[in-house]
């Protein structure tokens, strides 16, 4: 099921969880839309986070 706005907002009403998580890569955003969390934020400090650059200038761009 596609996560809209609309589905946020009824979670919240009902009081259940909203899951969000960050990925990095798009291996992680794939293991985190098939677990089924609601929100992926898909992240551009990979070069920072996972490879140790002090900035995100070093990468590529993928445009």
């Amino acid at each position: 099921m596609k996560t809209t706005v609309r589905h946020i907002q009824q979670k919240k009403v009902r009081g259940e969880p909203i899951v969000m998580l960050t990925a990095y890569d798009y291996t992680s955003a794939r293991i985190a839309a098939a677990a089924g969390v609601d929100i992926i934020l898909v992240g551009d400090s990979l070069g920072m986070v996972i490879q140790g650059y002090e900035t995100t200038l070093p990468l590529p761009s993928t445009r």
